[in-house]
């Protein structure tokens, strides 16, 4: 199996899709997240430097280095615009990395998500998928977005402890996107969150997403 994660912002594969990356390499699985934007902090913290400083970019390699990915490509684009960097320039980028490895598994951002980004992103991604341009893609899945917005999820991934622990490691890479509680990114509602979507398919643990294309 390989998988590539289409990653809105880094921090998302770890917060969205940890467990799923783990359980493939698990699974003697290949994994790619390509990270398409840059975080900019300075609507925060006007003292705040962006993620092109290095900071991020560390903790974006502590994180694929705890659940085992393999390709780690970043574009940096800038994030809140999509006009910015021109929706050609944005799907050209995904074609190349879609020919470059030829995933048989793909996972996007929802298209429900709030974040401007993260369903232009989802918009982009179908079009570079479209039936004619699938070449080995067999399973295309959508993030069940953190806001609550998503639809009812209809894929599971169930993970063990030690699977989930990872996950929470991976996210605790991230310095500057801690949060805790009451935030869904605290690490008690990330653990509490998986529970829920482990009762849901009867496994202790479990991960959820919105298939939206299945080919087996």
């Amino acid at each position: 199996m390989r998988t590539l994660i289409i990653a809105p912002h880094i921090d998302d594969e770890s917060i969205s899709c940890g467990g799923l990356i783990v359980r493939r390499v698990s699974e003697a699985g290949k994994v790619w997240v390509l990270v398409v934007h840059g975080r900019h902090y300075g609507n925060l913290d006007p003292n705040a430097q962006d993620a092109s400083d290095g900071r991020e970019l560390e903790d974006f390699r502590a994180a694929a280095d705890q659940l085992g990915v393999d390709g780690r490509p970043v574009l940096l684009l800038e994030e809140g615009e999509p006009q910015h960097h021109g929706f050609y320039r944005l799907l050209s980028h995904v074609e190349h990395f879609l020919k470059t490895f030829q995933p048989n598994e793909v996972v996007i951002p929802s298209a429900d998500d709030l974040n401007q980004d993260h369903r232009h992103l989802n918009h982009v991604a179908k079009i570079a998928m479209r039936p004619i341009a699938l070449g080995d893609v067999k399973r295309v899945l959508e993030f069940v977005a953190l806001d609550g917005t998503a639809r009812r999820p209809n894929y599971f991934v169930a993970l063990t402890r030690s699977e989930l622990n990872l996950k929470l490691s991976a996210i605790n890479c991230y310095r500057r996107e801690r949060r805790g509680l009451p935030s869904p990114r605290a690490p008690e509602n990330v653990e509490a969150q998986a529970r829920v979507w482990g009762a849901a398919c009867g496994a202790e643990f479990a991960e959820a997403y919105v298939q939206t294309l299945g080919i087996e």
